[in-house]
């Protein structure tokens, strides 16, 4: 059957609000480290997540979208890091995740 202008205006139409609204959602970022274990190391790179992610945002963005990103410490314990990776997926619906500095951290996060 072939899809007319009419029928094809339509779809786009009705589409059109979710996908507006899907742009203007922020990107969120669940970031997980061993802060309180290497304080001398994260406390820098954390300022730093932080100065880029208002730089980001104060351009606009990407593709228009404002970044967010939600902290959590490890404190080194993998198990830890496992249990807040679920949380930020499944709680906070992230995005991406980034962080796990330390060997045994990243190796348990996969």
């Amino acid at each position: 059957m072939p899809v007319t202008r009419r029928a094809a205006f339509h779809a786009f139409s009705l589409a059109a609000p979710a996908i507006a609204h899907a742009q203007a959602e922020a990107i969120r970022i669940g970031e997980i480290n061993s802060y309180t274990s290497q304080p001398a190391f994260l406390a820098p790179y954390r300022n730093a997540w932080a100065l880029a992610l208002d730089e980001v945002n104060a351009a606009g963005g990407i593709h228009g979208r404002r970044l967010e990103t939600i902290f959590r410490d490890d404190a080194g314990r993998p198990e830890d890091a496992v249990r807040h990776a679920g949380e930020l997926i499944s709680n906070e619906r992230v995005h991406l995740l980034a962080g796990g500095f330390l060997s045994n951290v990243g190796l348990a996060l996969g």
